[in-house]
């Protein structure tokens, strides 16, 4: 118990303190005043100290004014002398042309060939004036391409031709009313084609050209860029379409409420109202929503299918889900492996509806071409 009691005490050993160490002091004026040639005590003292010169500095702005520090700024007016004098190159002259992950920069030329139609190459290099179209020729090609369109409807000549027409304005850095022009005309064409790769680049450049004060049918190809993002459920590009569409105040025409009334429906899951817009599309909207109407009819049936346990009159589907006629209804059927019921007119929701999920997960991911 006595041991409990006592308290407890730890020995704390005291570490030895480091001793200092003598500084040596600068040598005094004596000794610095012993003659080298002291030969008999050189044992015996420390060698001598030369005596250390303290270089001034001058204070700022008082630089004195001697013969050689004007020697020094002859020297430094000399060097800048022979600096050549560098003109700042204006960006706006220098064309950047990107073709998958090749990137050229080049000055613009400005062409004399006198073809009408020309075949699209790829540039490996500056393009050719001699085989570049000025605007007047350029200007003749159009007519000739939308005469040739109406009368034989050859997409892959069309196309080819409206991108050679698109380089050669590129490379002659030609941004007017005729550029827009030729990319509204190439990019309806490729909608009406199904053509998204090349409506995507179409209407990039039309962005462009647009922000730059061209004038053209703005309101149209917006609702076109709404109704693309859609397409490709880009909803970070929706978000920021729409806060465009607010600061503009377009909103108010016909195609752009429309594209907004689509995105909408889509939104809150209004079948019912999708379908009813897809019917009254106005201008070419209706060929983008093509792109995006099948998967909006599998959203539609798996959300039926969930609500009529019971089955579904396929007559109730070709009516609200807004198909042409029944051959093209027995074709999303057979597509997506949808059984109806023996003897019955009437969709099996029960087996319908894992399949349609299924058939759903291949529109998860679209790429920035539009392609599944």
């Amino acid at each position: 118990m006595s041991n409990l009691l006592q308290p407890l005490y730890t020995k704390v050993t005291k570490t030895k303190k480091r001793k200092k160490q003598p500084v040596i002091s600068l040598p005094s004026n004596d000794l610095i005043s012993l003659s080298d040639n002291d030969d008999d005590n050189d044992n015996n003292i420390v060698p001598p100290f030369k005596k250390l010169t303290t270089k001034s500095t001058s204070i700022l702005g008082q630089i004195a004014n001697t013969p050689e520090e004007q020697r020094r700024r002859e020297l430094r007016s000399q060097r800048f002398m022979q600096d050549k004098v560098v003109k700042k190159q204006d960006d706006n002259n220098i064309i950047t042309i990107e073709e998958g992950s090749d990137v050229w920069q080049f000055k613009p030329v400005i062409g004399t060939s006198t073809d009408i139609e020309k075949p699209y190459f790829r540039l490996t290099s500056a393009a050719d004036p001699r085989t570049v179209r000025p605007l007047s020729i350029l200007k003749k090609t159009y007519k000739h391409l939308r005469k040739k369109w109406r009368k034989e409807h050859n997409y892959s000549y069309i196309c080819e031709q409206f991108k050679s027409m698109r380089q050669d304005l590129t490379v002659q850095c030609i941004r007017n009313e005729f550029t827009v022009k030729v990319y509204e005309t190439h990019a309806r064409i490729a909608l009406e084609k199904g053509d998204c790769s090349q409506y995507n680049q179409c209407g990039s450049q039309l962005k462009y050209l647009y922000d730059q004060g061209i004038p053209g049918n703005v309101d149209e190809f917006t609702a076109y860029r709404l109704l693309y993002f859609l397409h490709t459920q880009n909803w970070a590009d929706i978000n920021s379409l729409l806060g465009e569409i607010k600061k503009k105040g377009n909103h108010q025409s016909e195609c752009v409420n429309h594209a907004l009334q689509v995105r909408s429906a889509i939104a809150t899951g209004n079948y019912h109202r999708l379908f009813k817009l897809y019917e009254e599309a106005p201008n070419m909207g209706g060929y983008l929503m093509d792109q995006f109407i099948e998967r909006e009819r599998i959203q539609a049936l798996i959300i039926l299918c969930k609500s009529y346990q019971l089955g579904i009159p396929v007559g109730f589907i070709v009516q609200e889900l807004l198909f042409n006629n029944v051959n093209e209804l027995v074709s999303f059927f057979n597509k997506h492996g949808i059984s109806r019921i023996r003897g019955t007119h009437t969709i099996d929701t029960k087996a319908t509806l894992p399949k349609l999920q299924e058939a759903s997960k291949k529109f998860s991911r679209i790429d920035i071409k539009g392609q599944i």
